[in-house]
């Protein structure tokens, strides 16, 4: 294995089977970094295609989103927004990359941004295009450009072929002084099925060490935080710096969490029991919203900014 932080070649696979579809899919632990990613990589013309063509038709089984998904869509955005104004971010010209359906793009537009996303699903975004009036394009990240003063990618990163990389491109879109706005699956929560863990849609797993490690050369962590996902928000140097690579102290620490992500730290440490009735009181709320619009969604709801 090649790995995509540190460029190492000795690693330990910690799976190889892909949670939705049981097929095989090798998923490694750098032994040197710490950085969990599947491998190989599939190249970007693949990637390319599999995003804005399969991708959303093998996860949500639709083209264009389920009031269920806006209903959820919504609730996330609205909880983004509430982190960006506690860190003192409340306007300026936003991008959100890998916008789907475009709810987070609306509501920041409601709530004084002025917000325009891209997303590479045409389905998605011409949905988002329609149901809000938003701006939001179908393309991916390599054909944006402009200068932006917020950019965001909830759930995208961990899709992307070299998380460096992206870094690398979205300096170039930041204004000097701007805010970058991450969101990831975390890596070491112990509120993930150990059954549903890794998938072949991402490429690579994160923890707070290894994403600010991926942005260390041109960025520096505002703040962070962990529950079931990982949050962190990032501004930008003004010079760059060699990569921070993870310690050997850290490698240990995750080989050992790592191990310990059994059933029992599941059900009792991540809450596993208590997730049937959590999802139950979640079907119904969506249950409610079944016949809306999206639009209508954002617009009827007293949990929604008008």
């Amino acid at each position: 294995m090649h790995c995509s932080l540190c460029n190492g070649n000795h690693a330990k696979i910690i799976s190889n089977t892909d949670a939705k579809t049981s097929a095989p899919l090798n998923v490694f632990l750098c032994e040197s970094c710490g950085f969990i990613q599947q491998y190989p990589i599939p190249n970007s013309e693949e990637l390319k295609q599999y995003y804005s063509v399969s991708y959303r038709m093998d996860y949500k089984k639709t083209h264009h989103p389920k009031s269920k998904h806006v209903y959820r869509s919504a609730g996330l955005a609205l909880d983004r927004l509430a982190y960006l104004r506690k860190a003192g971010v409340t306007g300026g010209k936003l991008l959100d990359i890998g916008a789907g359906s475009g709810e987070f793009v609306a509501l920041a537009c409601r709530a004084g941004f002025d917000a325009e996303g891209i997303e590479p699903n045409q389905g998605y975004s011409e949905y988002a295009r329609s149901e809000y009036q938003v701006r939001l394009r179908t393309e991916g990240l390599d054909e944006i450009d402009g200068k932006y003063d917020v950019i965001t990618m909830f759930h995208v990163l961990e899709h992307l072929r070299s998380p460096v990389e992206v870094f690398e491109r979205v300096h170039a879109l930041l204004k000097p002084g701007g805010k970058l706005f991450i969101e990831v699956p975390w890596a070491l929560s112990s509120a993930t099925s150990p059954s549903n863990r890794y998938f072949k849609a991402h490429l690579y797993y994160f923890d707070k060490e290894t994403l600010s490690s991926c942005a260390s050369q041109l960025f520096d962590p505002v703040s962070t935080c962990v529950e079931s996902n990982l949050r962190a928000l990032f501004e930008p140097r003004s010079h760059p710096r060699p990569l921070v690579i993870p310690s050997s102290e850290y490698v240990s620490m995750v080989r050992e969490h790592l191990g310990r992500q059994g059933w029992v730290t599941y059900l009792t440490i991540g809450k596993g029991f208590f997730k049937p009735v959590t999802k139950l009181k979640n079907a119904f709320k969506e249950w409610r919203v079944r016949k809306r619009s999206g639009r209508s969604i954002l617009d009827e709801s007293p949990a929604f900014p008008r």
